[in-house]
């Protein structure tokens, strides 16, 4: 499976952001949708952090006067998010062939390269020959989201889940993990499990439970936010449950509760080969606003 390839005409060569950039770079990923909501997030926490873990790779506008000693959001004509995970933003092709030759450089390991599909494509082939086989390549991903309410009646039985449902939500977490990528969830056991409760902390994943056993029949997370915008993450079913309309009314509830968190949109990416998840998020009115990729290593 390749990507197409397009580099551009233009040597471009983007600039590492210091602390006092990442305002404007955050500003940036929102001004973007959805596809900044993801490298948003994270520039957003390096901003709260007080020990790096990250950095933001930005091209400037050839055309953009600096008046202040600070970058302005309109100055950056495209970023990267490069921690864990390499993550394009609003990157043409001459962008992405830039953002493909900082990461050379680099010669970090990350986890995943994930954004628009395009620029992930042309990152991907640039860097395929230095970089190890990847687990798995998934060149067309909608990325989907609603403005407003749900176009059926939410679940009220889906609520947000609380930090004592920690053993119920921890194999549930690690069955969509594992059925979404194909393998289970890396590291110990206990630092995802305590992955689980720090979203549970965050009030970040919302959930039905069967009353009587306990089990989770359905999940959601609020996976990340930026400016107006927040993107679901992790939605699961439980098999058995499969077919019963469950997924369709549990995302409605997930959309009416980012709509009490006064979120203006709602967002989410999937598998183009997914096509019952698709037609459950069409259901529910997403409508796909742009296509994205990923090469997980």
């Amino acid at each position: 499976m390749t990507f197409p390839l397009g580099l551009g005409p233009r040597l471009a060569r983007p600039q590492v952001l210091g602390r006092h950039d990442l305002p404007a770079a955050l500003r940036y990923c929102q001004d973007q949708g959805a596809d900044g909501v993801m490298a948003g997030a994270r520039i957003a926490r390096a901003l709260r952090s007080t020990s790096p873990f990250g950095e933001v790779w930005a091209l400037r506008r050839t055309d953009a006067r600096r008046t202040a000693c600070q970058l302005a959001a309109g100055e950056i004509e495209a970023l990267a998010w490069a921690g864990s995970n390499l993550m394009p933003v609003g990157a043409d092709p001459t962008a992405a062939a830039a953002f493909a030759r900082m990461a050379r450089t680099r010669r970090a390991r990350y986890a995943s390269v994930v954004g628009a599909a395009d620029a992930v494509g042309i990152i991907w082939e640039a860097v395929r020959d230095a970089w190890p086989e990847p687990r798995s390549l998934r060149p067309n991903q909608p990325c989907m989201a609603i403005a407003g309410p749900a176009l059926i009646e939410p679940d009220p039985l889906v609520t947000v889940a609380t930090p004592d449902r920690l053993d119920e939500l921890t194999p549930a977490c690690r069955a969509m993990f594992t059925e979404e990528l194909g393998f289970p969830p890396p590291g110990p056991p206990a630092s995802y499990r305590a992955h689980i409760a720090d979203q549970l902390s965050r009030r970040d994943i919302l959930a039905r439970l069967e009353p009587r056993s306990g089990t989770v029949i359905f999940k959601a997370e609020f996976g990340a936010t930026c400016g107006a915008w927040v993107q679901v993450q992790g939605v699961w079913t439980d098999p058995a449950w499969r077919g019963r309309g469950i997924a369709k009314a549990g995302m409605a509830a997930v959309v009416a509760e980012a709509r009490r968190r006064g979120f203006a949109h709602v967002c989410l990416y999937a598998n183009d080969f997914n096509l019952a998840a698709l037609a459950v998020y069409r259901a529910v009115g997403f409508t796909q606003v742009s296509t994205w990729a990923t090469v997980m290593f």
